[in-house]
């Protein structure tokens, strides 16, 4: 029962955000998920921000890895996904992976099998997301482990 009103909840923040969601991440793919700014004449600014962020780096010193944009826009990204994979059948995949000190991901793996078709569309899926942000450890970027679990077939 906490698991349906869990996933009702999160439908209804993915439903009533998706047009949110959408912007946001074609801005964010716009800019290519952390690209870098080259502009000479922004460099001063970049360095007060980025003063401004190690301190606040600091002081949240163990954080686990995370979606650009946050848990709202992992599955307004998962759902979208899931909606083009053009994959038959119902059922949840949870897919662990590992996320560098760059936030790349990396040795992605089934955790929770469902089917072949469903594995190998959540692996997919997994292995073709964006960069995260990474975790952090006494507020320095560190290799972390991660998961997500997938849902098919499950919205009518």
């Amino acid at each position: 029962m906490r698991r349906f009103l869990i996933t009702v909840a999160l439908g209804a923040m993915t439903l009533s955000a998706s047009a949110q969601a959408e912007t946001k991440m074609k801005d964010l793919q716009a800019r290519g998920f952390g690209a870098r700014n080259t502009a000479a004449k922004k460099a001063d600014a970049a360095d007060s921000v980025a003063v401004a962020a190690t301190d606040s780096l600091k002081s949240k010193s163990n954080t686990e890895p995370s979606f650009p944009g946050g848990e709202m826009f992992l599955q307004a990204y998962l759902k979208k996904k899931v909606l083009h994979s053009d994959v038959k059948g119902k059922g949840d995949v949870v897919v662990g992976f590992k996320v560098d000190k760059k936030g790349n991901i990396y040795g992605a793996e089934v955790v929770t099998s469902t089917n072949a078709a469903l594995n190998t569309a959540a692996f997919n899926i997994v292995t073709g997301m964006p960069r995260w942000k990474p975790g952090l450890s006494d507020g320095q970027p560190v290799e972390k482990s991660a998961k997500v679990t997938i849902s098919f077939g499950k919205e009518e």
